[in-house]
C-alpha cells in the first residue's frame, strides 16, 4: 500500500538526491492492516501528488524508477509500459551497481534516462515515495 510522505521536487540532480534520502530515512514503516472504512476513504499520494486521476494517466506522461538494495548489489528497474498501458520493469534497461555505488549516481543515470524519453514532461516535478 501506498502511503505518505511522497516528495515532489524539481528534477535536477540535488533535488531529487536530497528527496531519496529522505524518503530513505524514512524507510517502510508497518501500518496495521486497512479496513474496508479505511480503504473507502484512501487516496493515492502518487496519484495525488501528481495531478493525476489514475495509473494509466499517470503512465502516458512519466516513468517509473525503482531502487531495490539486494546483499551485494543495487538494481536500478526502469519502466516501460505493458500492453495494458501500465509501468512494467524493462529488463533490457535494469541497471545493476556495485553495492558501494553513490545515491548520486543512481540519480544521475535516472535523469539521464528521463532526457532520452520524449513523452516525459521534463519541466513537470518528480513524485517520491
Amino acid at each position: 500500500m501506498i502511503i505518505e510522505p511522497v516528495y515532489t521536487v524539481d528534477s535536477t540532480v540535488d533535488k531529487v538526491l536530497a528527496a531519496l534520502e529522505k524518503a530513505i530515512a524514512t524507510g517502510h514503516p508497518q501500518i496495521p492492516p486497512p479496513t474496508k472504512e479505511d480503504m473507502e476513504k484512501w487516496q493515492d499520494p502518487i496519484l495525488a501528488a501528481s495531478g493525476t486521476k489514475s495509473w494509466k494517466q499517470l503512465a502516458k506522461n512519466s516513468a517509473s524508477y525503482n531502487i531495490f538494495w539486494a546483499e551485494n548489489q543495487i538494481f536500478l528497474y526502469l519502466s516501460r509500459l505493458d500492453k495494458q498501458g501500465r509501468f512494467e520493469p524493462d529488463p533490457k534497461k535494469t541497471k545493476i551497481f556495485p553495492k558501494n555505488t553513490p545515491l548520486r549516481v543512481i540519480v544521475e543515470v535516472i535523469l539521464a534516462d528521463v532526457n532520452t524519453r520524449p513523452e516525459l514532461e521534463i519541466s513537470q516535478p518528480v513524485a517520491i515515495q
